[in-house]
């Protein structure tokens, strides 16, 4: 049996030959770029859903002061376009819950999941904020028994500290007269929970945790993600100072019986690197708004 580092081109022949440890090695260092990158293909889809109901507020905000002669049928579009971005939101963030696990798992493959901290790092979140543990029981109930907004209203006020700027804004809220209408809510969240939640809040304090959860994962698993990506560097290196042509299409072959190809392409692994680079965490999301005030100079 023989493993050899190739370009996988019509017409190119050059061949470096590698040991079987070397392409086992390969074959690791793919898969665990390929997991790293889920984690951060699945954290682009949950700030994907997080932005679209940020910007369904907002649109709603400026349609509602801008229109006149509101009917029942405008409020019932403009409260279903808020369930529909709650809805993706919430379900962005099980799936992103559900799949982290075991994708860092699969980027530590010589850790146990019980060592990498994942867990308790995510009971630090529920436990320590209100709001993580009711958007947890309000996705349970939206997906199983009802829809989770209640009530929205788009109102204004002047600015509180220059006086002289009308404010526009949209909240919505989930309603505790509803939510304890359904024996299945998880009762020590109704206890704690207040009449009204301000779902605006609840959602972004939310956001804010899961980010902390994923740049977590992001440090838990760092170490064995560059040394995967230098490893495969590497023979993108060695093999340059053989060929005039590059490393075009790099691969890893397994010869013989039983062939086998691993590709070491990188470009895909740039996309999880930009990623990263363009979702840093967000650590004041609670406490932050995005505004078209006029400031005056």
């Amino acid at each position: 049996m023989k493993f050899i580092v190739h370009q996988a081109l019509v017409g190119c022949t050059l061949q470096l030959e590698i040991s079987e440890d070397d392409f086992v090695q390969l074959r690791r260092a793919r898969h665990i770029l390929s997991s790293a990158l889920s984690i951060e293909e699945n954290y682009e889809v949950l700030i994907s859903n997080y932005l679209s109901l940020e910007n369904t507020l907002l649109s709603i905000s400026v349609t509602g002061y801008f229109r006149n002669g509101r009917t029942y049928l405008d409020d019932f579009d403009r409260k279903s376009m808020l369930n529909v971005a709650l809805v993706n939101l919430l379900t962005a963030a099980r799936l992103y819950l559900d799949h982290l696990p075991q994708r860092i798992a699969e980027c530590l493959p010589d850790i146990s999941p019980e060592k990498c901290g994942l867990k308790s790092r995510i009971s630090h979140e529920y436990d320590a904020h209100f709001e993580y543990r009711f958007m947890e029981a309000l996705r349970n109930y939206s997906q199983h028994r009802g829809i989770p907004v209640h009530g929205f209203g788009t109102g204004g006020r002047w600015d509180s500290i220059e006086k002289n700027q009308l404010e526009i804004n949209t909240s919505f809220i989930a309603a505790k007269s509803f939510l304890e209408q359904d024996d299945n809510f998880k009762k020590t969240i109704l206890q704690e929970m207040p009449d009204k939640v301000n779902l605006t809040y609840a959602c972004r304090r939310y956001v804010e945790s899961l980010s902390a959860i994923h740049q977590f994962s992001r440090e838990e698993i760092s170490e064995s993600v560059t040394r995967s990506r230098d490893l495969i560097e590497d023979y993108h290196r060695r093999y340059s100072q053989l060929s005039p042509n590059g490393t075009l299409a790099l691969t890893a072959s397994r010869l013989g019986d039983s062939p086998e190809k691993v590709p070491l392409l990188l470009d895909w692994d740039d996309v999880r690197i930009n990623l990263q680079k363009r979702n840093l965490q967000l650590k004041s999301l609670s406490r932050s708004y995005v505004t078209g005030r006029i400031r005056e100079d």
